[in-house]
């Protein structure tokens, strides 16, 4: 099945919704966003401050920190590893490796998906098609049909990990299932581990002996999206292969030092996972109180949740705009229909104002 071609909206646009509502942006609530509310750790802040002072000079262009610390942080060496200008500019120069290094041929996504997937392999001329995953099937891949699609002929295969939005997870033994799959029919894996800092249950090692591509995000859990920072995980060809398709200086200087000061900071990830086991059930149990509203279970640091009775999501979020809150619409997304719509988990003080007010929106 060929995808559709909805337009896919990114969250996080706060500098829009402060032009259109003229609030300051220290009275909207993004929701629409899943970035860890904790903010960045002290450590990364620090380096900042610090390293202000390396401005001037240009990055290095090895990121040889960086792939240090990486390397030491995850125990994979460091000839593993590429880091970028997040992991989105990674799945818009993949497309262009394919041809190189794999049999040309379309690109199958397993689907409800992150929008830069379709659009990254067309710019470069590659036809993707998608694998919708059921709701009736909690959104999960059935590995005997995902084995017949295929079995039609494809170069590579991307899939994310947690799935986004739907914040489903598949275990090692699964993905490690898929990966061999795809090995075994000439397809390239591609998993999108952005949010797996949130849930655990990463590949990455195996990754480096399977063939197979993980990206990585630094933005979301260490809360650095306005600086980008991601990297990739793959056997040397490749990365050889996808190191000479990077821009040079592609990683700032307060970028990769934020990023090594971030793996250091162990206290931040032992608060980060407190914090989420609990706001995330609390969220979760405040959206399940709501009439109309059935939220979906996740191992993210989000949560997808359909509207089941008089509303839709684009009406929801207009009326939560009105009120300083941003939520994501997830209607374009394949799969998904008029009445689905992501939340992130932030504070407790802030989640209790969403619950409130879609409480009250859902009565009216």
């Amino acid at each position: 099945m060929t995808r559709s071609k909805k337009k896919d909206i990114h969250g996080g646009n706060i500098w829009e919704a402060k032009r259109l509502s003229s609030r300051p942006l220290s009275k909207i609530l993004d929701f629409s966003a899943s970035i860890n509310p904790l903010g960045p750790p002290k450590a990364a802040i620090k380096a900042i401050v610090e390293g202000i002072r390396l401005v001037p000079p240009y990055p290095d262009p090895a990121n040889s920190s960086l792939k240090k610390a990486l390397s030491e942080f995850h125990g994979i060496p460091a000839g593993n590893i590429l880091p970028a200008n997040g992991s989105t500019e990674l799945i818009y120069l993949i497309p262009r490796l394919i041809p190189r290094l794999f049999s040309p041929g379309k690109a199958l996504i397993i689907e409800p998906a992150f929008g830069e997937y379709a659009k990254a392999l067309a710019l470069s001329g590659i036809t993707s098609e998608g694998f919708v995953l059921s709701e009736d099937d909690g959104f999960r891949i059935d590995l005997a049909k995902l084995e017949r699609r295929l079995a039609k002929g494809f170069s590579a295969l991307f899939m994310a990990n947690p799935a986004n939005p739907t914040g489903v997870l598949y275990c090692e033994d699964e993905v490690l299932d898929i990966i061999r799959l795809c090995r075994r029919r000439g397809v390239m894996p591609v998993i999108d581990e952005a949010f797996i800092d949130f849930s655990g249950g990463s590949i990455m090692r195996q990754a480096v002996m399977s063939g197979a591509i993980v990206l990585r995000s630094m933005t979301k859990h260490y809360a650095l999206a306005g600086l980008r920072l991601g990297y990739a995980v793959a056997n040397k060809r490749i990365i050889d292969g996808l190191s000479r398709l990077v821009p040079p200086w592609s990683v700032n200087t307060l970028a990769s030092l934020s990023g090594v000061a971030s793996l250091a900071d162990k206290a931040y990830i032992e608060r980060t996972a407190e914090w989420l086991s609990v706001e995330r059930d609390n969220l979760l149990k405040g959206l399940s109180s709501i009439e109309g509203l059935e939220p979906l279970p996740s191992s993210a640091n989000y949560i997808m949740v359909k509207a089941t009775a008089r509303a839709d999501a684009a009406r929801l979020k207009e009326s939560l705009f009105k009120k300083g809150i941003l939520i994501r619409d997830l209607s374009a997304f394949n799969g998904l229909g008029p009445g689905f719509f992501r939340v992130a988990v932030l504070k407790r003080d802030a989640n209790r104002r969403l619950v409130y007010m879609l409480r009250e929106i859902m009565r009216d």
